[in-house]
Order: structure tokens, then sequence, then C-alpha cells
């Protein structure tokens, strides 16, 4: 009776104690089951005019479609989409509602078809403002789902948006034929405002570099202008059509708070910035519908063993032009007519076509190529002798030998950015990873070799990642090739990373046979984790002492770079590159522990991989297949199955390759677990394990493998006695060892 008694007590503590975990503890991962943001990515259900919703739903059946319906609260329906779940049961964010209350600008005139623009555009329908909507998701005409949400009567925040030049939102300009205006309101009063076009982003963070795209005052030097002491709002033109180029982009304003004289410092983002859209382009700029799409390849290249396609030639090299055509293979056997001629943009080679390329040819000669079906080395042409003329060129060549430039029939080197450029100094070669660089090296698990520097090469444009710890102050060398007689010039660099050193604080390159060396400082190291794409653009100034002005040298790029936090640990102390490409997306932008290991499990359990306990990649707890999970990753439409061990190897290998020192965990004996929603499956398990294998980040578990209780991700901030016991109600179950894998 007694022994009885005792076995009731022990068991109704246990219960207590689960039901504590459940009620009373605060779970990890905490979301409601709909997620209603803004356009700047803020959780709200309060929403102004003119801004954007986007919808983020979870907990739904998986792999079936839903009607999302939003009405008014007069009963008018104002949007409705059909939408599909994933595997996980979730509707990954998307535009619920787009420029909410937004009204189209031009309104019709009588009969007479003339269109009459107001002269200020009220960028709203105020009988959208201060209304309550109800948002549906209705499956097989059921109501599964509601939630509610306000739209305010008055605009209370900065709005930020793409225009015409009558102020009308637009968010779909044509190249070459249409300027990028923007308007903003709500600004304050006698502000000082810069204004920004920039390569979209769906993840912008503090810190990020802001690269101007439309060069309308040059790289670095965008629209500034001050509103008048009453004035709140503006119109400006962004970014005039014969300067745009094709692609996706969002519009930042800064407001100014540092002294007027220094806004050419070099710019990054901020939190007090306003985004004309966060989440996703604030204007695309686009080709008019039907255009043939133009065909970029690199063919200008110069005479090596082989034949290498450069992007900058020295005034005293030959210019010859090759076609790869295992790029262009539609094109062999084809003869085409040779013309080099002075650099005009996108925009302007799509509104240019009809003029004759023999009027704009800067070499004296046509010339011709006939493209051969073996390699593009075999049959290279002449097609500019040295001396060559410094400047910026495009290289066409004419397949219908119309003597124009037709797009979709005839190559072209290129439209954005230049073809190529000449002038009496070029780089060579960039070293990320060298001596007092603060580089760390990493290995390229396809070549099965560590990445040596230099990572760039200017022929064939040959760029390999590097990876640097995020922060302090970080340094590339830089290798020259100049023309005889240029001993020594000032060199800097702008756009990627801030740039390198600056016109005001240029490196002096001392040059000797033709050749010369120097180091320079990265403006803007990435300060958080994540990985950067980025370019340089590259000038000199003042050769031989002589106050001569500034002279394009090209572009270098696109360079990879991988920000992580510390210096890696074993087993990852020379981290994978694949390693790297997961790991520094799962956690981009993060700079704690917390929100690193937040991110990566996250990334593993929503990353589409499947647990199974049958189907794994590790043997003996430790001995770890990585080779083998990225190989199954790359493969499109395959099934990646994992299972414990796989999970909790992959957690701490990602997390210690960005330089945490964390390791995995094994629960051992047979215990039956709780219900659990395990990665990938759209319903709750039960049923018994041998063991449980997790990430152990030194006194805290971390599981990417399964939702504890269906609900509770743990990262890193349940103790291994708290977890066990959302785990499992088996009584004696305690930790085991603890260890790193050997991946291979």
């Amino acid at each position: 009776m007694k022994k009885s008694l005792l076995i009731i007590i022990l068991l109704l503590i246990i219960i207590a104690v689960i039901i504590w975990l459940l009620i009373c503890r605060e779970p990890a991962e905490i979301r409601p089951p709909t997620l209603l943001t803004n356009g700047s990515g803020v959780e709200t259900t309060e929403f102004q005019i003119h801004e954007t919703i986007l919808l983020d739903a979870v907990n739904l059946e998986p792999r079936a479609g839903y009607d999302i319906k939003v009405t008014r609260d007069d009963g008018i329906t104002v949007t409705e989409l059909r939408l599909s779940t994933n595997a996980q049961g979730r509707i990954p964010e998307t535009v619920l509602w787009y420029n909410v209350g937004v009204l189209p600008c031009p309104r019709i005139i009588g009969t007479t078809r003339m269109v009459e623009y107001e002269a200020d555009y009220d960028l709203t329908d105020y009988s959208f403002a201060g209304r309550n909507y109800t948002l549906s998701f209705i499956q097989k005409s059921q109501i599964v789902r509601e939630i509610t949400f306000h739209v305010a009567a008055a605009v209370t925040r900065p709005v930020l948006y793409a225009c015409n030049a009558w102020g009308c939102p637009k968010s779909g300009f044509l190249i070459g034929e249409e300027n990028v205006w923007v308007a903003g309101r709500n600004f304050p009063k006698g502000s000082i405002i810069r204004l920004w076009a920039v390569d979209a982003s769906s993840d912008w963070k503090a810190g990020d570099n802001l690269a101007d795209r439309t060069k309308l005052y040059g790289y670095g030097l965008p629209v500034i202008f001050e509103l008048k002491p009453d004035e709140t709002s503006f119109k400006k033109l962004l970014w005039p059509k014969g300067l745009t180029s094709v692609g996706s982009y969002d519009i930042v304003a800064e407001v100014v708070t540092y002294e007027f004289g220094e806004y050419r410092v070099t710019a990054t983002a901020n939190v007090t910035n306003v985004v004309s859209n966060l989440t996703y382009s604030g204007f695309v700029v686009q080709r008019r519908p039907g255009v043939a799409e133009p065909l970029e390849v690199d063919i200008a290249g110069s005479l090596q063993s082989p034949f290498t396609f450069r992007n900058t030639f020295l005034t005293t090299e030959d210019v010859y032009v090759g076609v790869d055509p295992c790029l262009q293979p539609s094109y062999v056997g084809q003869t085409a007519d040779i013309y080099i001629v002075a650099d005009k943009s996108d925009a302007q080679w799509t509104t240019s076509t009809a003029v004759a390329l023999n009027t704009l040819d800067v070499t004296g000669v046509i010339e011709t190529i006939t493209v051969g079906g073996i390699c593009g080395n075999c049959w290279k042409t002449l097609a500019w002798s040295a001396p060559l003329t410094v400047g910026q060129y495009d290289v066409v060549l004419d397949f219908d030998r119309d003597g124009f430039y037709t797009p979709g029939i005839d190559l072209i080197d290129a439209l954005d950015p230049v073809g190529f450029i000449v002038a009496e100094v070029r780089v060579d070669n960039i070293s990320f990873n060298y001596g007092g660089a603060g580089a760390i090296t990493i290995y390229d698990n396809v070549a099965g070799a560590n990445i040596t520097a230099p990572e760039y090469y200017s022929a064939n444009h040959i760029v390999k990642p590097a990876a640097w710890v995020r922060g302090g102050s970080h340094s590339v060398r830089v290798e020259f090739k100049a023309v005889s007689g240029v001993n020594n010039i000032q060199v800097w660099a702008e756009n990627g990373l801030g740039g390198l050193n600056s016109s005001g604080s240029p490196v002096t390159i001392t040059f000797t046979a033709g050749s010369g060396t120097g180091t320079f400082s990265v403006n803007s190291p990435p300060s958080v984790i994540g990985k950067s794409l980025f370019y340089w653009d590259w000038k000199y100034k003042n050769v031989n002492g002589a106050s001569t002005p500034t002279t394009e040298m090209g572009e270098t790029g696109e360079h990879v770079l991988y920000a992580i936090n510390a210096t890696p640990n074993a087993p990852m102390a020379t981290p994978w590159v694949d390693v790297l490409e997961y790991a520094t997306n799962w956690a981009s932008g993060q700079t704690t522990e917390a929100g690193v290991v937040s991110g990566i499990i996250s990334g593993i359990y929503y990353s589409g991989m499947v647990y199974d306990g049958g189907g794994h990649h590790t043997t003996s707890y430790g001995n770890f297949n990585l080779s083998g999970v990225f190989s199954e990753l790359k493969t499109g439409g395959m099934t990646v199955y994992m299972d414990c061990r796989d999970c909790a190897n992959f957690f701490h290998v990602l997390t210690n390759a960005l330089g945490f020192n964390h390791e995995y965990l094994r629960i051992p004996g047979y215990f039956d677990y709780l219900p659990i929603l395990a990665m990938g499956h759209g319903s709750c398990l039960g049923g018994g394990w041998n063991y449980h294998q997790v990430g152990w980040c030194g006194a805290h578990v971390a599981d990417g493998s399964a939702k504890m209780s269906c609900t509770i991700l743990a990262v890193c901030d349940y103790s291994a006695t708290d977890y066990i016991n959302l785990l499992t109600a088996t009584p004696g179950i305690t930790a085991g060892i603890t260890d790193i894998c050997s991946p291979y």
C-alpha cells in the first residue's frame, strides 16, 4: 500500500512539473498563428494608408489550399487570395494587401480621352482609413480562422514611395523611357534629407552599406535637399531615364543629423532610415513587354595562353574578341561584324538602336569574327590594336550584319556596367587572406583544398570566397599593373563595404618594372554575421606626383565575403565553404550567441528537410557524413532525411564555424517521448526512442529536429533536466555524454 502511494505521489509530482513547464514557463518560441506585418517588417495589427500588409500563417493543414479574404467593417470585400500551405502547414510571408487605399492617379475627362493629372496628388482613398477589417481563412466554404486589424484614420508615420513626375505612386518603370521620381510624406519640418536608390534587399539591417545606383551625381553622392521650415512632404527626381538600369531597387531616405558638409562620408543604414519597402522591392526597372532580351556576354579579352576575358586594358595592350561556344552554342558557325564603341548605358542602348554602329566605332577598321565550335580561345580575333585611348567602351558583335545593334540577335559586352575600360593602370589581383589581414582560412569542400590568396584575379574574372571575423579593422592587399612611364599614382575604390580608403585619403602605389602593390583599409567591414556580395569601382589620380584628374580603372568583383562572429572552433576550425553558406544565411544579421542559436535551429527545422529515425548521415553518434548532406541538399527535388544525430551534429558544425564552442549531447536509455512536431512533419507524433541526440551549448539544449510539446523549439534556453522533462515522462532519464562530431 505504501509503495503504491509513493508511486502515485511520484507520478503527481512529474505531472505537476510538466504542467509547470508547459503553462507557467514562457516557451522559447512564441508567435501567434497568424502574423501581420507592414512593409517595414514590423509586426502589428494597426496599419495606415499606403502601407502594404504582409501575411505569415502557421499551424494550418499541411499542403492544403485556403481562400483568404479581407472584409471591411461595412461588409465590403477589399481583397481575395487563394494560397496554399507547405509541408509544415505554413503559408510563408506573402503580400496580403498592396498599398492600402492607394487610388489610380490619372482620370479620364469626358470623351476627349485627355488625361488630367492633379497638381497635388492625394495618395490615399480615405474611405479605407479609420476602419476595422477582418481577415478570414476559408477552407471548403467554412471559416477556419479569423483575425482583425485596423487602418488608422490619419497617416502618422513617414511615407516614402516611387512615383511619376505628377507624384502618382508607381512601382514599375520602363528602362530608358521613364524617369523615376520619389515622394515622401510626414518627414520632420525643415529637415535635410538624402535619398538613395539601392539594390533591393529583404533583410535591411543597421550597419549595411548604402551604395547609390543612380549615378546621378556619382557613387556615394545621391540626391540631397532641405525642406522648408514648414514643409513635411517632397517630390524629387531620383533617377533620370537615361541612367536607369534593369533591376529591383529600394529607396532609402536618410534624415541628415550631422553637419551638412559631412554628407559625402561613407553611408550605412541605421534604424532611423526610412525604407520604401523593407521586405520587398520599392520599385523595378524593366524592359518594355515584347522587346527582345539583350544578350550580354564577355567578349573582349587579351591574347595570353589561354585567351582571357578582361574588363580593363592598358593603353599598350591589344584588344581581342572571342565568343565561348559553350555559353552561346547557337552562334557556332555564324559570322559577325565587330564594333568597339564608346560606352553607353543599358537605357541608352535601349533607346538608340537606330544609330549606325560604323559612325560610333573607335577602331577605324571593322573586323569580322566567325564563332567556332571547339573553344573560345581557338577563334579569337584582333579587334583594336595598341596604342589604345583611355576611356570606357562596349563591344557589339553584329550577327545580322545590318550595321545596327539588334537586341536578342547581336551579342554585346556590356550594357551595365561598361564592357571594358582602357587605362594606364589596372588591378591585377586582390588578396583578402594574407599576413596582417585578419582573415580566416576556409576550405573548398568541393575542390578538396584550402582557398588561398589572391582570391580575385582580373584575368577571366576569377573570384574565390573569403572570410573575416565581423567588425574590427580589415584590409586587402592589391597588386596593380601599369604602362611604362607610370612611376606612382594615388588609388582608392568606391562602392562595396563602403569602399577602400577614399579620394581624400588615397593609397600611393609605386611601380617597379610595371608592377606595384598596396594595402587598402576597408571603410565599413561587416559588423554582423552574414554573406556580402559586392563590387569595387577603382579610381586613380595624380600620376607621377602631378595634379592629374580622377581616372576610372575599372570594376572588380563580384567579391564574396563571409563575416563570422569569432575565430572558428573544431570541428570547423577551417570552415567549409558550404558550411559558411548555410551558417551565415541562417544566422544573418546576428551578433549574439542567442541570436545565432535561434537562427540556426530555426533554419534547420524549417529547411524542408524531414526527420526520420531510419534515414541518417551519422554513424556511432559522431561520424557525420556532412558531404552527403550537402550533396542531397543541392539535388533539386530530393527529400533530405535527417535523424536527431544529424540535426545535432549539423547544429554544432554550423555554429562552431561561426566562432562558437558547441557540442552534441546524447540522452541515453529507452523512453517514450511526449508528443512532438518533428521537422518536416505536419502533425504531432508519439512513440519511443532508444536515445535522443541534441545540440549542446555548454549548459543548455538546442534541438532543431522537433518541437517539444508540438510548439517549443529548444534554442539553448533549457537546461538538460528541464528539456528531458519536456521530452519524456519516463523516470530515471538523465543526460549522457557530450562531444563534437567528425565531419567528412
